[in-house]
């Protein structure tokens, strides 16, 4: 299923200097949860349009980076973290005071769908609500935004169907959907197809690839075969530090260093 072709592009991205040149920046970040240190010195710089897929073994930190990028973590007990981020150019605490602002920029789908107890219509329009809209520009969001997850066509007729009756691969889509709907800047995925059927896991992959063409888009994925297929940067984190990033061409080809290799090929760490 190929998704439509929709603007899914915030118009800050056309006026802000600091969004062409990096949408996600981490300069000596580490994160903890109590004394214990998850994820220690990592320096990203993100380009605002792009797959970046995030691999190396369970535990390793992939997630909480994800996590703090979309403040979740700043209300988890004994989390803390020190270096700096950058989101779009801000300091993503300083320069945010209004979480909500972040969030409606930075995108964030879970390996779990995350469904509201409501109708597929509600769900859609969760993000939006405190915005005006007309009855008219209410269902074309979310009509727009079904059609980007490819979904349209399998829910048009039961919009009013809880979304919890769905299966757990159209709900992973609606996810995706409800987030697009805002429009962001960055889309953040931790592990879309984890726990889904190969046509949704297929349809996803599709809309990934297709949305890095317009923005950033950040994956954790234990599947290497995914990440040769849809990615155009490859960061390899092992044991809560950076061991390789680069473009796909260089992390799946015999320049990758002898770690990297190991573990593409073998899926085994030996850091």
């Amino acid at each position: 299923m190929s998704p439509a072709k929709l603007s899914l592009v915030s118009d800050n991205q056309s006026s802000n200097p600091d969004v062409e040149a990096h949408s996600i920046r981490l300069d000596d970040f580490s994160a903890y949860y109590g004394k214990n240190c998850i994820i220690s010195d990592v320096n990203l710089k993100l380009p605002n349009k792009g797959v970046t897929c995030l691999i190396g073994p369970s535990g390793t930190g992939k997630s909480t980076i994800l996590r703090w990028l979309n403040r979740i973590n700043e209300d988890t007990e004994n989390a803390s973290f020190s270096g700096t981020i950058k989101v779009l150019g801000r300091d993503f605490i300083s320069g945010y005071p209004d979480v909500t602002e972040l969030r409606r920029r930075v995108g964030m789908v879970f390996q779990q769908p995350c469904v509201f107890p409501c109708s597929i219509y509600d769900n859609m329009l969760m993000g939006l609500r405190g915005r005006k809209l007309s009855e008219m520009q209410a269902r074309d969001s979310v009509e727009q935004g079904l059609k980007s997850a490819s979904l349209w066509d399998e829910v048009s007729h039961r919009l009013e169907t809880r979304a919890d009756a769905l299966s757990l691969g159209q709900q992973q889509r609606l996810c995706l959907a409800r987030a697009l709907v805002l429009k962001p800047d960055v889309l953040l995925l931790d592990e879309p197809t984890a726990s889904i059927d190969p046509v949704s896991s297929r349809a996803i992959e599709d809309l990934v690839m297709s949305l890095g063409n317009k923005i950033s888009v950040v994956m954790v994925t234990h599947n290497i075969g995914q990440a040769k297929r849809i990615s155009d940067h490859v960061v390899f984190i092992c044991d809560g530090k950076v061991v390789e990033q680069g473009p796909r061409t260089h992390m799946f080809s015999s320049h990758c260093s002898a770690k990297t290799k190991t573990y593409i090929t073998e899926e085994f760490c030996d850091c």
